[in-house]
C-alpha cells in the first residue's frame, strides 16, 4: 500500500479528534469526497491489513481513531512523493556537491528515464538562484558561486524544517546531517531577543526563518569581514531608505551583541530583505504583493463585512502571508501549521469556502492563514445588523450552541436572544426594521447542527 505524507496528516487530524466524517476531511484538505475515501481506505488497509468494502467512512474513520501506535505503522511505510524525491535529490547535490546517478536511482528506486524528469525540474529550481547541474558519466554536479549556493542553502533549510514532521526517514536523517549549528541553545536564545524588536505576527516560522539564515550564512570561524568587525558609521552603508534610524540601531545593538554578529557583511543585504519578507514595510512592498493584496481584501469584505476596507491594518497584516503563500507554492513547500488548531471550535465553517476562493489567487494559502487572519479581523469588526435571535418552545440551555451552529453554518452573527414571550416588552425599547421567520422544526441536543 502506497503512504505518503497526506496519509500522515489525514490520521493526525484523525486522531487529535478533529473530523467525525468524510466531509470534514474533504474541507481541510480540499480534497474530493471520493479522493478522500481512497485516503482512508490507505490508512485503514495498513493497520488492520484488510478492508471490507462494505464499511463506511465513519465507521472506518472510527476505527483509526481507536487504533493505537498507528502513526508508527504508518511511518514505516511511508514511501516519497514525487516533490520529496525531487529535494531529495537537491539536497544530497548541495550537501555532497557530486552525486552518482547508479545510486541515486537506487536510493530512491528510479528508472533513468524518471532522474532525467527529475534533473529538468532540479534545473528549473536551481535556476532561480543561478544555479546549475552538470551531468556527466561521473555524476552530477552542482555549479554556481559559493554565495549562491548559500542562498539556496537557506532556503532548503527553511523548507525542511517547516516540513520536518511529516517527511520520511531517509530525508529526516540527511536534514540532521545538512543542518550543522554550534551552540543551538544559544541561537534559538539570540533569535527570541530579535523579535522582541521587531513587529512579526507569525513568530513560528519567522523563528524558523532566521534560524534557517543563521545556519546557512553565519562564519564563526572568522573567514571573511562580519558584523562584530564593523563600526556603526559603517554599518549605516546598508541601511535601507526605509528604515528609521532608532529602529535601525536596534538591530544592529542586536546583531553586534548575539551569534549574529558571525554574520558576514556581504550577507547583510539578504538580511534585511529577509526582515522585510517576514514583516514589509508599508514604504516598501513588491509589485507581486500590491497585485494581490486588493483582490484578497474583495475577499475579506465579502466573508468579513465592508469595514475590512477601512481596517487601516489590513496590508501590514496581509503582506507577510502574501509573501510565504507565494514562497510555499513557488518551492512546493508543504506547511502542516493548520493541523496544530482545534478545527473542531473555530469560529465560522465559511472559513473553508474562504480559503478555496483565496487559493484560486494564491495556491499555497492554507486554513492556517485564513483563521489566523479570520480572528485577527473579526475583532475589529463593526455589527452593520442587529441580529436578535427570538426563540418559542426550545430548552435556554441550547440557545447559545444553536447561535453558534447559525453563525458556523451561515454567517449569521446573533447579538441577542429573546423569548417570544419577552418579545413584546423587546420591542418597546428597540428598533426593529425587518423579521426573518423560520417555523415548524425540532431541536434537540444531539441534532443541534
Amino acid at each position: 500500500m502506497y503512504i505518503n505524507t497526506k496519509h500522515l496528516q489525514i490520521l493526525k487530524t484523525i486522531k487529535n479528534n478533529q473530523v467525525s466524517n468524510l466531509r470534514d476531511i474533504s474541507d481541510i484538505f480540499s480534497l474530493s469526497n471520493q479522493h478522500a475515501k481512497l485516503y482512508l481506505e490507505d490508512i485503514y488497509y495498513e493497520l488492520f491489513q484488510n478492508l471490507s468494502r462494505d464499511l463506511k467512512p465513519d465507521l472506518i474513520i472510527n476505527k483509526i481513531k481507536k487504533f493505537s501506535n498507528a502513526k508508527n505503522i504508518l511511518k514505516k511505510s511511508q514511501q516519497f512523493t514525487k516533490n520529496q524525491k525531487i529535494f531529495y535529490l537537491i539536497f544530497r547535490l548541495v550537501n555532497d556537491k557530486k552525486i552518482k546517478l547508479s545510486h541515486i536511482c537506487e536510493d530512491l528506486n528510479l528508472t533513468k528515464r524518471n532522474l532525467n524528469n527529475y534533473l529538468k525540474s532540479i534545473s528549473n529550481v536551481f535556476s532561480l538562484y543561478n544555479l546549475n547541474i552538470k551531468i556527466s558519466n561521473k555524476g552530477v554536479a552542482i555549479i554556481g558561486s559559493p554565495y549562491s549556493i548559500k542562498r539556496f542553502k537557506f532556503f532548503l533549510i527553511f523548507k525542511s524544517l517547516v516540513e520536518k514532521d511529516f517527511l520520511p526517514e531517509k530525508i529526516r536523517n540527511e536534514i540532521v546531517h545538512f543542518i550543522k549549528v554550534d551552540n543551538l541553545y544559544r541561537v534559538k536564545k539570540d533569535i527570541a531577543k530579535f523579535f522582541k524588536i521587531i513587529d512579526c505576527d507569525f513568530i513560528k516560522n519567522s523563528e524558523i526563518a532566521l534560524f534557517s539564515f543563521y545556519a546557512a550564512f553565519a562564519d564563526p570561524y572568522k573567514k571573511q569581514k562580519t558584523i562584530e568587525d564593523i563600526s556603526y558609521e559603517n554599518f549605516l552603508r546598508y541601511k535601507p531608505y526605509y528604515y528609521n534610524h532608532e529602529f535601525f540601531k536596534k538591530i544592529f545593538n542586536i546583531l553586534k551583541n548575539t551569534c549574529f554578529k558571525n554574520i558576514p557583511t556581504i550577507y547583510l543585504n539578504d538580511f534585511f530583505t529577509l526582515i522585510d519578507f517576514l514583516n514589509p514595510f508599508e514604504e516598501y512592498v513588491d509589485n507581486f504583493i500590491k497585485n494581490k493584496n486588493e483582490d484578497l481584501r474583495d475577499i475579506f469584505a465579502k466573508y468579513l463585512g465592508s469595514h475590512i476596507y477601512t481596517n487601516p491594518n489590513f496590508f501590514r497584516m496581509i503582506n507577510p502571508w502574501i509573501n510565504y503563500s507565494y514562497l510555499k507554492s513557488h518551492f512546493c513547500i508543504d506547511d502542516p501549521a493548520f493541523l496544530n488548531i482545534n478545527l473542531i471550535y473555530f469560529a465560522n465553517s465559511n472559513i473553508y469556502e474562504m480559503t478555496k476562493e483565496i487559493n484560486q489567487i494564491l495556491p499555497g494559502f492554507t486554513l492556517f492563514e485564513t483563521i489566523f487572519l479570520w480572528y485577527y479581523f473579526s475583532e475589529s469588526e463593526h455589527n452593520e445588523t442587529n441580529n436578535i435571535f427570538v426563540f418559542k418552545n426550545l430548552p435556554s440551555t441550547i440557545i447559545p450552541s444553536l447561535i453558534n451552529e447559525i453563525y458556523k453554518k451561515h454567517n449569521i452573527k446573533i447579538n441577542n436572544y429573546v423569548n417570544i414571550r419577552e418579545f413584546n416588552e423587546y420591542q418597546k425599547y428597540n428598533h426593529i426594521d425587518s423579521i426573518v421567520m423560520v417555523e415548524n422544526f425540532k431541536v434537540y441536543n444531539n441534532n443541534i447542527p
